[in-house]
């Protein structure tokens, strides 16, 4: 088979069952965290379903036809709909729903169960996914919609309602470990904690890019140590300019605020900080103040904060709302 991916094997196992049994449902909506394996489990699904192999415990053998062309994504009945490059927003437009609609209305070429995969499908506008609803609910015959994203409170309730949906758990780090390590990647143990979980995440980071995300750090406790004068200033010159030249800042900002929560948690729980190694004092003040609670509230705002962003809303506001929330929960205007 090759497409590789490790953990979910539940998932696989479940998924395949139900293609074997003719019991797969139309539109599935596939939710986890980036780079868990979920659209890779897309083409394998696609690959399982579509295999030429005369037993069914050989599928997907990774040698037929459909196996070798789905993941160079030239199947001519594998249909993948990301972001629309015609648009200088993210999104995925009611143009593109309109040409899988137009698209479906002729029969498969050479495919057993055809598979439309929209990833990211939390990027659809409400008017494409409005277009699409009617085909989701009911696509032509062996025709399957798998709807991929990380958001999933983003998709319209229609949406949601007319899918079933699948949730994509964390791959034990150990995993990670041992299929980074087999691949000859270096640091794989660094890169495995760092990626949360997520085999695609730890496969592409550098173990040694983290400058970025130290800076970001370091400014964001400078600015919690201010007054809210201070602290509105530094959200101000943040995210002053071209949105493509403050952005990647604001993803180091958050990403690193996300490494002292999951930090403070750990020294909560008896561990040692990871990510924040060289701020010792700083992780056991938040371990102090923050219980469980405070830690989940502060979980919750990173998320919506992140969620916000992929809207489009305001870089100033979203950040307006984080330092807000840290500074109540942590405290602020002193040193930190």
């Amino acid at each position: 088979m090759s497409v590789p991916f490790i953990g979910n094997e539940r998932t696989r196992a479940q998924l395949r069952r139900l293609v074997e049994s003719d019991r797969l449902h139309p539109c599935l909506l596939w939710e986890g965290a980036e780079g868990v394996g979920k659209a890779t489990t897309a083409l394998w699904l696609a690959m399982l379903a579509n295999c030429e192999a005369g037993d069914q415990v050989d599928r997907p053998c990774g040698r037929c036809w459909s196996c070798r062309q789905i993941p160079k994504g030239q199947h001519p009945d594998i249909l993948r709909v990301g972001l629309d490059p015609s648009k200088t927003a993210p999104i995925i437009s009611v143009a593109q729903a309109r040409d899988v609609i137009s698209q479906l209305t002729v029969k498969p070429f050479h495919a057993r169960r055809r598979f439309v995969i929209i990833d990211p499908a939390d990027a659809m506008t409400p008017e494409a996914a409005n277009a699409l609803l009617k085909t989701f609910e009911d696509p032509p015959a062996q025709t399957h919609f798998i709807l991929i994203t990380s958001a999933p409170a983003s998709l319209l309730l229609t949406v949601r309602s007319r899918s079933q949906r699948l949730r994509f758990a964390p791959v034990a780090e150990g995993e990670i470990v041992e299929w980074l390590t087999a691949q000859g990647v270096s640091q794989a143990e660094k890169l495995a904690r760092a990626s949360e979980g997520c085999p695609g995440r730890a496969k592409t980071m550098d173990p040694e890019a983290d400058g970025g995300m130290i800076s970001a750090r370091n400014a964001l406790l400078e600015a919690l140590a201010k007054d809210v004068a201070g602290r509105l200033k530094y959200a101000e010159t943040l995210c002053r300019g071209d949105r493509s030249k403050w952005s990647p800042v604001v993803d180091d900002t958050l990403d690193a605020l996300g490494g002292l929560i999951r930090d403070t948690l750990a020294v909560r729980a008896g561990g040692v900080p990871f990510y924040n190694v060289d701020q010792p004092e700083v992780i056991s003040r938040w371990a102090e103040r923050l219980d469980e609670a405070a830690l989940a509230g502060l979980t919750n705002t990173l998320a919506e904060a992140q969620e916000r962003l992929g809207r489009f809303v305001s870089g100033r506001l979203v950040m307006d709302v984080v330092l807000a929330d840290l500074a109540q929960r942590v405290g602020s205007h002193e040193t930190v």
